[in-house]
């Protein structure tokens, strides 16, 4: 006989000999002495595992109760590489500093209003849940991908008017997702859009209908319990934005979502984008005709020392043949001519006064050759708008010498 599994069968074996009683199976022996919360498996006598089906959200819900609050949290892709829809984007230094950013930062249920002052954003704190803060941002990754890279990050909804909303799938639809917003000043402008850089300063992290960026998305949304909750971003909190705050020289605020309530972001971006683009091809035209200028008055002092006689002066510069010519001409005065001839009356004609024009006043220059006018005040912006850009680009110790004049100031010098 083979040796029970439950090191009994062999004191049976013998007390069966003894009795003279029928012979038993040796599962049966072994089956009979299994302790009861064990049971005869090939043989052996092992834990029986027990098994009860609960509700997840009953049972979170008892513990939070207990030990911590419910909070839902989600996880995605806040936004990635690319123009979004807005024509917006930022470089992927950019878009890691944004990341450092939004540890911490507030989630918010739509895109709150931009602030007035033009630094950032407000909230609503009128207890209503649009505008308002709804959680906040636990973390966030930057990951390189074949096509750039991608933002992704891990938030939790801390208002429960919303659990009903996720636990019904809605945010993870297609037409819903997250969207940033930010405010900053772009570092460059092309026809296809804007783009910022690192002093792009991230301010909140929104739900929304019809993100900006393409795969900007809720893909988990999972109920949990948190034994402490991290705090929010504050909303009294002056925002940092690492540019001057002069007039001329506000940062965009943006918010990137297809969607907008009363504040047209597309429009503002593509003003945007039109007065940067303005300014430096008025730039670019003031500085051919200035230089263009310049030479025509040099070659025309050349050409009138040449008249006079004088040899090997023609790469001198306008500062010092017109010393030269002013020596020679000192030097060699010519007579006054005195002419002796009648003197007849000369009618004065009568002019018919113009009246003035009504228009608005006008700048005049060349492109390409031909006169070109543009509204004083449309140009005004656009001189400023570079003026300031190229300011910000100069160091301390050459804003002294190389700082751009403000249009104002500029018309006043001509």
């Amino acid at each position: 006989m083979s040796k029970c599994p439950c090191g009994c069968y062999k004191d049976y074996e013998a007390q069966r000999e003894e009795e003279n009683v029928p012979p038993v199976l040796e599962e049966e022996v072994c089956a009979s002495v299994c302790a009861p919360d064990e049971e005869l498996i090939d043989g052996e006598c092992r834990k029986v595992a027990v098994t009860l089906d609960l509700d997840s959200y009953d049972t979170k819900a008892i513990v939070s109760a207990e030990t911590g609050k419910t909070i839902i949290e989600i996880s995605g892709v806040a936004f990635h590489e690319g123009m979004n829809k807005n024509s917006w984007s930022l470089t992927p230094e950019g878009a890691k500093s944004v990341v450092q950013q939004m540890e911490g930062s507030d989630l918010t249920l739509l895109h709150p209003k931009a602030d007035e002052s033009g630094s950032g954003f407000t909230r609503n704190t009128d207890g209503g849940m649009e505008e308002s803060n709804v959680g906040y941002i636990l973390g966030a990754s930057f990951f390189t991908t074949p096509t750039g890279y991608e933002v992704r990050y891990v938030a939790h909804v801390t208002r429960e008017e919303l659990f009903a909303s996720f636990d019904e799938g809605i945010w993870m639809q297609e037409d819903y997702g997250v969207s940033i917003g930010g405010s900053g000043v772009p570092i460059e402008a092309s026809e296809d859009g804007l783009t910022f850089g690192e002093d792009f300063t991230f301010d909140h992290l929104a739900l929304v209908r019809k993100p900006a960026y393409e795969r900007a998305n809720v893909e988990r949304a999972e109920k949990k319990t948190i034994e402490e909750e991290l705090p929010t971003a504050s909303e009294e909190s002056q925002m940092f934005i690492g540019q001057s705050m002069a007039d001329d020289n506000q940062p965009t605020v943006i918010a990137m979502t297809e969607d907008t309530t009363e504040i047209n972001y597309e429009a503002e971006m593509e003003s945007a984008k039109a007065e940067l683009i303005l300014a430096n091809s008025r730039i670019a035209e003031y500085e051919a005709v200035e230089a263009q200028r310049v030479e025509d008055e040099r070659t025309e002092l050349v050409n009138k020392a040449t008249e006079l006689g004088m040899s090997g002066h023609e790469d001198l510069s306008t500062p010092t043949l017109e010393t030269l010519i002013a020596s020679w001409e000192a030097a060699h005065p010519e007579p006054t001519p005195v002419e002796m001839t009648p003197v007849e009356s000369v009618e004065k004609p009568v002019t018919t006064p113009v009246e003035a024009s009504e228009d608005a006043p006008v700048v005049e220059n060349y492109l390409n050759g031909r006169v070109v006018k543009n509204d004083e005040r449309v140009y005004a912006k656009a001189w400023n708008a570079w003026a300031s850009a190229w300011n910000q680009t100069l160091a301390t110790d050459e804003k002294s010498r190389m700082a751009a004049p403000r249009f104002e100031t500029l018309k006043e010098m001509i």
